[in-house]
């Protein structure tokens, strides 16, 4: 397949979104995010998403931030709190992941 060819297959919007996804970890958090309903601590997600660096995961956060799929809150507690939370996009995206990993499941079963 040419690259010409290849990006006749998405949309802009549908790349920018599969470039966002692709990194390692991310769907995970997405994932993690999902499964709680509500916002969550930096640690918390670290806990959920096993194996995953406080830098890797920092980094990550930030590119979803960027991407709208996740949004970060500050509170001004002693100690200050951060929450993150997925946002209206995020959840639709995080439940497409969902669907697919019962389809892989389903397939195991097969």
């Amino acid at each position: 397949m040419t690259a010409s060819n290849h990006s006749a297959l998405f949309t802009r919007a549908e790349e920018d979104l599969l470039q966002t996804l692709s990194p390692r970890w991310t769907m995970h958090i997405l994932l993690a995010l999902h499964a709680s309903q509500n916002a969550r601590r930096f640690g918390e997600i670290q806990e959920a998403v096993s194996g995953i660096s406080n830098r890797v995961l920092s980094s990550r956060l930030a590119d979803l931030e960027s991407s709208r799929l996740v949004s970060r809150t500050v509170t001004a507690t002693r100690p200050v709190t951060i929450t993150y939370q997925l946002t209206a996009h995020g959840r639709e995206v995080a439940e497409a992941l969902t669907r697919l990993r019962e389809v892989a499941e389903s397939r195991l079963d097969m």
